[in-house]
């Protein structure tokens, strides 16, 4: 799945009228595994105005999962307490939030290609990764990075009049508490003092949100009322501790 940055992915509409809402929203902080994949399509370099690339860009999101476990009493007791648990995808493998591309003039003469990630304060995220001359062709890179995130997610019921029956949906969505930015440097092969040209293209601003479609656990499981919430990383770690998600009335 592909997603534009800021959009929501999978955002379900015409929704049940919802009844007993469950408000408390769960996040927690993750330093995500990220691939920063680019595509610079390089033609007319041998133009007297500078080759003409285009440049296209996207963050290659890691898995984070969310169990739901539902228990017979909220954690505490020393005694061994019934459990039921479930676990869902919460952001897709490989889920990819794309940026439009953009097309542009290199320097006239030719000119070298490099590659750096950097935050919303201009702190460097990765080393500058050299790409090759700005000769015809394809170049591909991909930077790895850690990006700062919240996963989030939370519970309501879903029922009505004609579903007396309550259903647990969960939401889930993504915030990037961190900016992401792309710098792209083209040094000319001739002036060599010269810094050459500067791209920035942003990636991911501070408070990007992802949303993912809603789905449905369960319904109500009789002599279980405590509902926690832990999130997952894509290798089943647990990301901080699990936290209390709702204790339903007797």
């Amino acid at each position: 799945m592909t997603n534009m940055v800021g959009a929501s992915a999978g955002f379900t509409r015409g929704k049940a009228t919802l009844f007993r809402p469950l408000e408390r929203r769960i996040s927690m902080s993750y330093a995500m595994p990220v691939g920063c994949q680019i595509w610079l399509r390089i033609s007319e370099s041998k133009s007297a105005a500078g080759a003409q690339v285009s440049m296209l860009a996207a963050l290659v999101l890691s898995a984070v999962h969310v169990r739901v476990i539902h228990r017979a009493s909220p954690a505490g007791s020393s005694v061994p307490t019934d459990e039921i648990a479930v676990t869902l995808p919460l952001v897709p493998p490989n889920d990819r939030l794309a940026r439009p591309a953009r097309t542009f003039r290199g320097p006239p003469g030719g000119a070298s290609m490099s590659l750096q990630l950097f935050n919303h304060e201009r702190a460097p995220l990765t080393e500058e990764h050299d790409v090759g001359a700005c000769v015809d062709g394809i170049h591909e890179a991909t930077l790895p990075l850690l990006a700062r995130v919240h996963p989030a997610a939370w519970l309501t019921f879903r029922g009505g009049h004609d579903a007396p029956e309550p259903m647990l949906r969960l939401d889930g969505e993504l915030v990037f508490v961190a900016g992401i930015g792309m710098r792209l440097r083209l040094r000319p092969l001739m002036g060599t003092m010269d810094r050459g040209d500067i791209i920035d293209v942003p990636l991911a601003s501070v408070g990007t949100t992802v949303h993912f479609a809603d789905r449905l656990v369960e319904r109500d499981l009789l002599g279980l009322p405590a509902v926690y919430l832990a999130f997952l990383d894509a290798d089943g770690h647990p990301i901080g501790r699990e936290r209390m998600a709702h204790v339903r009335d007797a």
